[in-house]
């Protein structure tokens, strides 16, 4: 599989390597962030539907059982981000066996993974449940949605794989669309289980894990026909040691970050179990604002890590710092605008979710307690982006440690003594954000992942057949600053969004 592969063209691809950076960071983040809204409207469809038709308290059960199901299964997105890097490195590199190979084991990977994770939840659904200190009232609610998302968890995890590998390849629009059926299959699911059946729980629980399956199978049938490249072979699904060890290598240091950010989730959860059930429902709803205000970070970030994961692949490092700048710039301008709107009328968000007054209370006292700080985590998160795109993906991993875990807890350990009520638990949360921004301007500025991107660069065009010798020359000079006539050649046959094909639009499901 040579040039051509590359050049075919991709439905919803964004060419990362060439032009204005901001305009194709913001071109391919939109999509993202339309996607993430709909992730989250997607996982809030539940708590709006069991608050508004069975009661708080069965949405306190759906929201106690978030940070346990997102620290088990975050261990194991490690493998998807791992090779999310790798394959958006290959690419850009233009080496298509390496690719392949990699995109076939991570399937593998998560595909078994998927079946353990399975097991592990629904087995240990009820101890864990016991160690957060879930409420009696809520106790046997959170064990029948934990159990049952735990049947489904593999879908979840393949389709996260399978999403990651097209948004490594620039491809941020099939994603989309997927999640969009995907979603609303399951708020009609949703309305129909818990409304008309009176499934209560149980019925949002298999709403979410039967819209995840059907989306699995829309993006296997996607990936397979959107390109050569990405065509899933059934010879080829197996377990390639090389390209395993390298997703263990970039995928566990992220996959300890997501661990940490979780545990340190369970502890925050624990704190707030224990100010009783209309905190808990509190807290669930204003999480849920929370992280729909949060998207443009989460997005513009996911957007770094594909863009200089492509751009270290190709050798071009002086678009990956002045990518830097320009995401940092738009992330920033979002976020603002964001949180002015939550402040001031983010109570309005939490109607939605409940009309009861101490709930209420509560939703707003966090919101408005965390919302003006939101400005840390947009800074933070770019510059994380970057790094792990650049193949460095230890430093994020240490940054998480060290906010989360080394200053957040003993910080609401702190604020809870010294201060009347459950505010300090979410002062504890501004200053981890805090304390993580600065530490990540420390990491960023010292450099030592601009090393790490100079060695992928060697690593990833070894055993590549595909660019003549002279042009991979010219790359890698145009990498170490040589004068600008023996820089690196703009990358050809790369392929556009528009005009795309009828054929290659994603398949009907």
């Amino acid at each position: 599989m040579g040039e051509q592969a590359f050049a075919a063209r991709r439905s919803g691809a964004v060419d990362l390597l060439t032009g204005a950076p901001w305009k194709k960071i913001l071109r391919f983040a939109v999509p993202l962030f339309i996607g993430n809204l709909f992730q989250q409207f997607y996982n809030t469809a539940d708590s709006i539907i069991v608050g508004r038709f069975v009661g708080h308290v069965a949405l306190a059960a759906v929201g106690v059982s978030g940070p346990l199901m997102f620290l088990l299964v975050s261990v194991f997105m490690g493998v998807a981000m791992g090779s999310g890097i790798l394959i958006s490195q290959y690419f850009g590199a233009k080496n298509a066996e390496a690719l392949r190979r990699t995109m076939h084991t991570a399937l593998v990977l998560a595909f078994c993974a998927g079946l353990f994770l399975s097991i592990i939840g629904f087995v240990l659904a009820a101890p864990f449940l016991r160690f957060m200190n879930v409420p009696e009232e809520t106790f046997a609610s959170a064990e029948t949605y934990m159990k049952i998302i735990f049947i489904g968890v593999t879908s979840m995890m393949m389709y996260n794989m399978l999403s990651g590998f097209m948004r490594s390849l620039g491809n941020s629009r099939t994603p989309l669309y997927i999640l969009i059926f995907s979603t609303l299959t399951n708020v009609v699911l949703d309305l129909l289980f818990v409304v008309p059946l009176g499934m209560g729980v149980a019925g949002a629980a298999w709403a979410t894990i039967i819209s995840q399956f059907l989306s699995c199978i829309i993006a296997i049938i996607s990936l397979h026909r959107t390109s050569p490249l990405t065509r899933i072979v059934l010879k080829e699904l197996r377990i390639d040691w090389d390209a395993t060890r390298e997703i263990i290598r970039l995928g566990i240091p992220t996959a300890i970050q997501q661990g940490v950010m979780s545990i340190g989730g369970v502890v925050i959860q624990g704190f707030v179990n224990s100010y009783g059930t209309a905190m808990i429902a509190g807290h669930n709803a204003a999480m849920r604002v929370d992280m729909f205000a949060l998207m443009p970070v989460m997005s513009f970030s996911m957007s770094m890590v594909s863009y200089t994961g492509q751009n270290v692949g190709a050798g071009q490092m002086d678009r990956v710092y002045l990518g830097a700048k320009q995401g940092m710039m738009l992330c920033m301008s979002f976020i603002a605008f964001m949180s002015f709107i939550l402040y001031f009328f983010g109570q309005y968000v939490l109607h939605m979710f409940t009309d009861d007054v101490q709930t209420l209370a509560a939703g707003i006292m966090i919101i408005r307690t965390v919302s003006p700080f939101y400005i840390f985590m947009a800074a933070s998160q770019i510059l994380g982006g970057v790094i792990r795109g650049s193949g460095e993906t230890m430093s994020p991993m240490l940054n998480a440690l060290m906010s989360n875990i080394f200053a957040r807890i003993p910080l609401v350990f702190l604020f809870s003594y010294l201060l009347p009520g459950a505010q300090g638990i979410y002062l504890s949360q501004v200053g981890g954000m805090a304390f993580g921004l600065a530490h990540m301007l420390f990491i960023y500025s010292r450099g030592g992942w601009k090393k790490k991107a100079l060695e992928r660069i060697g690593f990833l065009q070894k055993g590549k057949a595909d660019l003549p010798a002279e042009e991979e020359t010219g790359r890698l000079q145009k990498v170490e600053g040589l004068p600008e006539s023996e820089g690196m050649p703009q990358a050809e046959g790369l392929p556009q969004a528009e005009g795309l094909p009828q054929a290659e639009k994603l398949p009907e499901s």
